[in-house]
């Protein structure tokens, strides 16, 4: 069964992921469409490159995943990438190199189809180049190859004072207002050496304990704990959300706020 993902910055109000969803099924009623997300903060194509990341292995392989995260911005293109057997679409702004750097891109190229200037590429091009490979259609008869893409890197920790010390960074805030960081379980286990950790927040708290679930003894508890992305996340147990009470607004940090571990 065809698989076409969508991601966006559209919201959940407006008449556009409607659009593109009519664009796709018009030609191919049969096509399974799936929503990964359209509450991505608008332009934010790292926060979309997280949330695909994560998700998109969980496909079939030869999915379409159709990623309209601010499409154009002046001269932008639109780029078709094959890596790790799926396909994703999206405008040349560092996307791709977002979507999973531990595997090489097989193949990138320039959507190129004749038409008229469009305000609304995800519904006019890119609905088009998905459905030519969800059809079998080659990558090459879209547009040439280019290897002039444009490149983004993640965030990577850095470990400092001899190795007693992991500097990390906070790459995404999910519904819960949980605080995702890029310190993975292996660079935590490398660096600990059976060492005693100590995580270093804003307010002066501090957490010297790494948690197995979201739900402590005590309700209302800022933890820590490796996610089932296994990436250390700080979170608040039993959080109303990111908008009420979650530990970004308790702690008062956003992305790219720095998160420190010690160990003694």
């Amino acid at each position: 069964m065809p698989v076409i993902t969508l991601t966006s910055d559209y919201g959940l109000t407006d008449h556009h992921v409607a659009s593109v969803k009519g664009a796709l099924i018009k030609e191919m009623e049969d096509c399974h469409l799936v929503d990964i997300s359209h509450l991505i903060e608008p332009g934010n194509f790292f926060e979309a490159g997280f949330v695909v990341r994560n998700c998109y292995q969980d496909f079939p392989k030869g999915t379409v995943h159709l990623i309209a995260v601010q499409e154009l911005v002046e001269n932008d293109r639109l780029l078709v990438a094959e890596i790790d057997e799926h396909f994703f679409i999206a405008a040349d702004q560092g996307m791709i190199t977002l979507i999973n750097p531990e595997v090489k891109i097989s193949k990138v190229v320039e959507v190129n189809l004749r038409q008229d200037k469009t305000l609304f590429p995800a519904r006019d091009i890119m609905t088009k180049a998905a459905l030519h490979i969800i059809r079998g259609g080659s990558m090459d008869l879209l547009g040439r190859r280019v290897e002039d893409y444009k490149e983004s890197t993640i965030m990577r920790p850095r470990i400092t004072n001899e190795g007693s010390v992991i500097l990390g960074s906070v790459v995404y805030i999910d519904n819960y207002g949980n605080l995702i960081t890029n310190i993975s379980r292996k660079i935590f286990l490398e660096a600990s050496k059976d060492r005693e950790p100590e995580i270093l927040l804003p307010r002066r708290r501090t957490i010297k304990k790494i948690q197995d679930n979201y739900f402590p003894s005590s309700p209302g508890s800022v933890i820590a704990l490796f996610n089932s992305q296994n990436l250390l996340e700080i979170a608040l147990s039993r959080s109303r959300g990111k908008e009420y009470n979650g530990a970004n607004t308790l702690l008062g940090i956003e992305v790219q706020g720095t998160i420190s571990v010690s160990f003694k």
